[in-house]
């Protein structure tokens, strides 16, 4: 989406030729790979684990709660979770910055404020999407290990899990006009009542 954003803004004349249905699928097939490829690595270190409880303190089966079920020591198996998580979460945030940092360049060498608000305003709802999703992610897998990490685990992960594709489409409808006039409307009702003795 961030280069969608970045060529759509700052190569506009360039956009189709660049964003061909070829470049769509590849990048498509990019990320369904990735997504395969670390789904096939967090099962291939929790396969063949002796585990000596039976039930997973999480709201889903996570690698991490897993591994806590575990008999055997999975230090090494933490390790190289941690590694991919980092790698995961680091080369597609590294990206998506650089591509909004030339989106940010290209954006205040436009002449009117009113067009850098407008080209300002498409990016910012996914820009807060993003760091919502990345941000969870980091605190509960890449971050310091914390003492007692199930009761955040399970909020962050409760986060980036309900939380972020609940308010999905209520972040990308801000951009609307019209959303935005109801959303005033509505937020200068609350303020009359609650100021009403």
């Amino acid at each position: 989406m961030a280069l969608d954003r970045y060529l759509a803004i700052c190569l506009p004349l360039r956009y189709h030729a660049l964003m061909s249905t070829q470049v769509q699928r590849w990048l498509a097939g990019a990320t369904g790979m990735t997504g395969f490829s670390a789904a096939f690595v967090s099962v291939s270190l929790t396969a063949t684990l002796p585990y000596c409880l039976r039930e997973v303190a999480h709201y889903f089966c996570d690698l991490d709660p897993l591994m806590r079920l575990s008999c055997v020591d999975t230090g090494w198996r933490g390790q190289v979770f941690s590694v991919m998580v980092g790698i995961l979460n680091t080369c597609p945030l590294v990206i998506l910055l650089g591509f909004y940092a030339g989106i940010v360049k290209a954006v205040l060498k436009l002449p009117s404020a009113a067009s850098r608000a407008k080209a300002f305003s498409t990016c910012s709802s996914h820009i807060i999407v993003v760091t919502l999703f990345f941000g969870s992610a980091w605190i509960v897998y890449v971050g310091p290990p914390v003492v007692c990490a199930e009761g955040r685990d399970k909020l962050m992960s409760l986060m980036y899990s309900v939380f972020i594709p609940f308010f999905n489409p209520l972040i990308y409808t801000l951009r609307n006009k019209e959303v935005k006039e109801a959303v005033k409307r509505i937020a200068e009702r609350m303020k009359s009542l609650l100021k009403k003795p």
